[in-house]
């Protein structure tokens, strides 16, 4: 039965104000985490009263490294092919991935869900191809009835403002796509339209970065350890402005005082030297004696702030390099071990995606109408290979596998670093032609032979050759 525009509004506020909750909330949850990788941080600790050129010192401390986090792992997060377990073509609801360019917007969800811990995807009918969205974590809700379940009962999403400047909001739910506008000078929420998917669920995929229901991104943990590297940075700063210029000290001068009554300081010393970097204390008196005394070694700060940032980069599973940029002219294999420990989350994440891609995937092809794609459970989305290796060792390493272990050579080059689908589908198209092996080969010879000069070139051979 189809919900009335009353129970549709009353939802939907009820929804509006949530997200509301979350995402607005400076100090806590989506918002503080939106805020700090936004360089909006909380500064550090400042007795009360401080004097502006403490606070200046405390905002050039803030150094963001939290998006280097996120960005890291997005960056070895690329599907690059949906198939089914033997096939060597992808499968139909492929061309729906590429129709809805999602080469450039799958970073959308996977960023989403590791800065905030959950993002989502809507799958709706479409005039040539279903649509695929992804959609922002700061911009959508969804409320499930139990956290492990694949679809939620109803979802929102702030759509943007029309051009009368009222506000707009899309509902989601099982039967259909409620579009509501809230006007500018009325608080009151309106029904615009609502239209029907047929979809029998509420169409949005979920991702999350974990699923044990304890999804909150990989930023919120790393908020105290950014906080506390900025301290170290305010130490350093505070240190190199007041204590790194060595102080000075002079003894047997007769410091003159302030002689006119008239003067509310009557009788005060006055400073007879002003200390600078570039000025000289000289003095005619015989007594006189000056000296200065040690300056702040800055090491101990150094070391904090060096401290700190490997400790960010050990929490959030980074080799430390990726940070601090102290590891130059590696090989190879030894840059592959320093970062072991990324590629092994990444590879958790591709696991974790991979399912939630899937789920989106089959859902396309039950909006268009191709059921035998939408019930095929055994297709499984490819993802590229990023890892750091050798091109010669991963090569020759392959070239063994099939001339020793008689695996097809196909099979071989989807695991060549850097390989993506269409090179492998423009190499089987050459690989079954009539002559595509003597093109193959043909191509690979001029490119390693040098081009001979033309006047080296006897005329009895070109004569041949023509």
């Amino acid at each position: 039965m189809p919900a009335t525009d009353g129970a549709i509004t009353g939802l939907a506020e009820e929804l509006i104000g949530e997200h509301r909750t979350q995402t607005q909330d400076r100090s806590r949850g989506a918002g503080k985490v939106a805020r700090y990788l936004r360089g909006d941080h909380d500064l550090p600790y400042m007795p009360k009263g401080a004097k502006a050129e403490y606070k200046s010192l405390a905002q050039k401390s803030i150094t963001n490294w939290l998006p280097l986090i996120s960005e890291t792992y997005v960056k070895g997060l690329f599907v690059d092919g949906y198939r089914a377990t033997r096939a060597t073509e992808n499968a139909a609801p492929w061309s729906y991935w590429q129709a809805n360019r999602l080469d450039a917007r799958q970073t959308i969800p996977h960023r989403g869900a590791l800065e905030f811990g959950a993002s989502y995807v809507v799958v709706l009918p479409g005039d040539k191809a279903p649509m695929i969205r992804p959609l922002t974590p700061l911009k959508t809700i969804a409320m499930y009835e139990d956290d492990d379940d694949d679809w939620p009962i109803h979802g929102l999403r702030v759509k943007g403002r029309s051009a009368d400047g009222a506000r707009l909001y899309e509902l989601f739910d099982s039967e259909a796509v409620h579009l509501l506008a809230r006007p500018k000078d009325s608080g009151k929420l309106t029904v615009v339209r609502s239209d029907t998917h047929g979809l029998g669920v509420t169409p949005l995929s979920r991702f999350r970065d974990r699923l044990d229901g304890q999804n909150v991104g990989v930023i919120a943990p790393l908020l105290v350890l950014q906080d506390r590297i900025s301290e170290a940075v305010f130490s350093l700063l505070a240190a190199l402005q007041f204590a790194s210029f060595r102080q000075r000290w002079a003894t047997g001068l007769a410091i003159p005082t302030i002689d006119d009554p008239a003067s509310p300081l009557y009788g005060q010393p006055i400073e007879p030297f002003e200390a600078a970097v570039d000025r000289l204390w000289v003095s005619d008196s015989p007594d006189a004696k000056f000296g200065s005394f040690d300056q702040t070694d800055v090491t101990g700060h150094l070391e904090t702030y060096g401290s700190g940032v490997r400790t960010l980069a050990a929490i959030a599973q980074l080799s430390p390099h990726v940070l601090l940029g102290d590891l130059v002219n590696l090989s190879a294999d030894a840059l592959a071990a320093a970062e072991a420990a990324t590629q092994r989350k990444i590879g958790e994440y591709e696991t974790i995606f991979g399912e939630s891609w899937e789920q989106t995937l089959r859902l396309a092809a039950l909006a268009a109408g191709d059921k035998t794609s939408a019930g095929d459970i055994s297709c499984q989305v490819r993802w590229r290979d990023t890892e750091a290796r050798s091109l010669a060792a991963a090569v020759d390493a392959l070239g063994k596998m099939v001339t020793m272990l008689a695996v097809p050579a196909e099979a071989a080059w989807e695991r060549i670093p850097g390989v993506t689908d269409t090179d492998i589908q423009r190499w089987r198209g050459m690989a079954t032609s009539s002559d595509g092996l003597a093109a193959l080969a043909d191509a690979l010879t001029r490119q390693s032979t040098p081009a001979l000069p033309t006047a080296a070139v006897p005329t009895a051979a070109l004569a041949a050759a023509a």
